[in-house]
C-alpha cells in the first residue's frame, strides 16, 4: 500500500486485528500474574500485585512518549520517503529508553519509598507490594527499549511482526510465572522475575528483527546524526506535552487505586481483577486507534487533508462497531473471567458487583482512544495535553465526591466520567487539526517538532 492510497475497510481490519493481539500482551502479562497468584486464595497477594502493577503503569507511562512519537515520526518519514528520518526516528528513542531505564534501576529505593507512601496500601499488602517492586524494577531498561522498538515496527505498518513478538513475550512470561510461583514457590517476587526475564528475552529478539529490516551499517551511519544536540532539545521540548498528559492519566489511575485501598483489602483486590479486564479491553480497543495513527500520520506527512479525513471516518465507524462487540463479550464473559482470575469466592462476589461498570466502558472509552491515535499521529501534543488537563479537572472532584457517597461504585463512575470527558474534549479539538493539514509544514526529518501546534 502506497502512503497516498486511502486504506479500504478490509485493509484497516487486517492492520487492526494483529495490532490488537499485540497490544493485549502487556495486560495479559498482568492477568497471568494475577491469575497465578490468585490460586493462593490470599486477597492480600492479589491486592499487592495490583498495587505493584499500578505503580509500574505510572512509571512506564511517564516514558510512553518513546512509543507514541516514534510511531508517528516513522510513519510521517515513510510518507515523505525519507530513509534517513526513519532510522533517526528509531535511534533517538532507543538511546533515551536505555538512559531512562538505567536511571530507574539506580533510583529504585527512593522511587519505591515515595510510591508506597503515596499509594498507602493496607499494612498486610505493603511488604508484598515492595517485594514485587524490588524485583520487577530490573525490567525497566528492557521495557522502555521495547516501547521504542515496537513503535518503530508499528510505524512501518508491521503489526503482525509486533503481534508475534508480543505474544511470544506473553507465552514466555506465563511459563516462567507458573514455574517460579507454583514450582519454585518464589511467591509474588517470582511473578515479577518472570516479567523481567521475558521482557529481556524479547528485547534481544526484536533487535535482531530490526537489524534484518535495516542492516547494521545503515544504523551506524545514522548514529552520528542521532547525537545532534539541537535535535535532542527539540525532541524533549515537543514531548513535554505528552509527558504532562501521560503523568496526569497515570496519576488518575493511581488515585483510583489509592481510593480503593481506603475501602479495604477486599475492595482493592476486586478492583485489581476488574482493572485487568479493563486494561485488556482498552488494548483491544486501541487497534483501530493505532491504525488511525499510522495511516493518518502518512497522510499528514504527505500533506493530504482529504486522505486524513477519510481515514478518520473509516476508523471511527470500525471503532464504534468493535466497541459494541466488546461490550457484549464482557456482558457474557463475566463468570468465566472471574472464575479464571481467582478461586476465592468472596473476591469473586465483590468483583461481580462492580462488573457492569467494566462492561459499559468500551462504548464510553472508544472515542478518547480513537482521537488519541489521530492526534498522536499528527504529533499535535498541545491538544492532547490541554484536553487531558480539562478531563482531570472533571475527574478528581467527581472521584472524591462519588467515592464518599457511593463507595466503590462511585470510584468506577468517576472513571467512566473521566473517559467520557476525554472523548468529548478531543472531538471538539478535531476541526483545528483537520483544517491545518496541508497548510502547515510537517515535522522536519532531523528533529521532532509538533507540527501545526502554533495553529492552536
Amino acid at each position: 500500500m502506497t502512503p497516498l492510497q486511502s486504506p479500504p475497510y478490509p485493509a484497516l481490519i487486517r492492520f487492526a486485528i494483529p495490532m490488537m493481539l499485540a497490544t493485549i500482551a502487556t495486560p495479559l502479562m498482568g492477568m497471568v500474574d494475577t491469575a497465578v497468584l490468585g490460586r493462593s486464595g490470599n486477597s492480600a497477594i492479589v491486592a499487592a500485585a495490583g498495587v505493584g502493577a499500578t505503580l509500574f503503569t505510572v512509571i512506564y507511562w511517564c516514558f510512553s512518549f518513546l512509543g507514541y512519537t516514534t510511531t508517528a515520526q516513522v510513519a510521517q518519514a515513510i510518507g515523505r520517503t525519507d530513509e534517513h528520518g526513519i532510522l533517526l526516528a528509531g535511534l533517538r528513542p532507543m538511546i533515551a529508553a536505555l538512559a531512562g531505564g538505567v536511571s530507574l534501576c539506580i533510583l529504585q529505593w527512593p522511587i519505591g519509598w515515595l510510591a508506597m507512601r503515596l499509594l498507602s496500601p493496607p499494612s498486610e499488602v505493603l511488604p508484598l507490594a515492595m517485594q514485587y517492586f524490588n524485583a520487577r524494577i530490573w525490567s525497566a531498561p528492557f521495557t522502555l527499549i521495547g516501547y521504542a522498538q515496537f513503535a518503530w515496527l508499528i510505524g512501518h505498518g508491521r503489526p503482525r511482526t509486533v503481534m508475534v513478538l508480543q505474544l511470544a513475550m506473553n507465552a514466555l512470561n506465563a511459563g516462567l510465572a507458573l514455574l517460579f510461583v507454583l514450582k519454585f514457590h518464589w511467591g509474588i517476587a517470582g511473578a515479577a522475575w518472570a516479567t523481567v526475564a521475558s521482557e529481556a528475552g524479547i528485547t534481544v529478539l526484536t533487535s535482531a528483527v530490526m537489524l534484518r529490516m535495516r542492516p547494521l551499517p545503515a544504523w551506524r551511519a545514522a548514529f552520528a546524526g542521532s547525537l545532534d544536540g539541537a535535535a535532542w532539545r527539540v525532541l524533549f521540548s515537543a514531548n513535554m506535552d505528552i509527558m504532562v498528559r501521560t503523568l496526569l492519566l497515570t496519576g488518575c489511575f493511581a488515585l483510583m487505586t489509592e481510593q480503593g485501598g481506603r475501602l479495604g483489602t477486599l475492595a482493592l483486590a476486586a478492583n485489581q481483577i476488574l482493572m485487568q479486564a479493563f486494561l485488556l479491553v482498552a488494548n483491544l480497543l486501541d487497534g483501530f486507534a493505532i491504525a488511525a495513527e499510522v495511516f493518518g500520520a502518512r497522510a499528514i506527512g504527505a500533506g493530504s487533508r482529504p486522505l486524513l479525513i477519510e481515514i478518520v471516518r473509516r476508523t471511527a465507524l470500525l471503532s464504534l462497531l468493535w466497541s459494541l462487540l466488546l461490550m457484549a463479550a464482557l456482558v457474557l464473559g463475566k463468570t468465566p473471567y472471574l472464575d479464571a482470575m481467582t478461586s476465592a469466592l468472596p473476591l469473586q462476589v465483590a468483583a461481580s458487583v462492580y462488573w457492569p461498570w467494566v462492561a459499559v466502558l468500551p462504548v464510553v472509552c472508544i472515542w478518547a482512544f480513537l482521537w488519541d491515535g489521530v492526534f498522536m499521529g499528527a504529533v499535535r501534543t498541545r491538544a492532547l495535553r490541554d484536553t487531558m488537563i480539562g478531563s482531570v479537572l472533571v475527574y478528581v472532584p467527581a472521584l472524591f465526591l462519588l467515592a464518599r457517597i457511593f463507595g466503590n461504585h462511585g470510584i468506577w463512575a468517576a472513571l467512566t466520567l473521566f473517559m467520557a470527558a476525554r472523548g468529548i474534549l478531543l472531538t471538539l479539538a478535531w476541526p483545528g487539526l483537520r483544517d491545518s493539514v496541508g497548510t502547515v509544514a510537517v515535522p522536519h526529518p532531523e528533529g521532532l517538532t509538533s507540527a501545526g501546534s502554533d495553529v492552536r
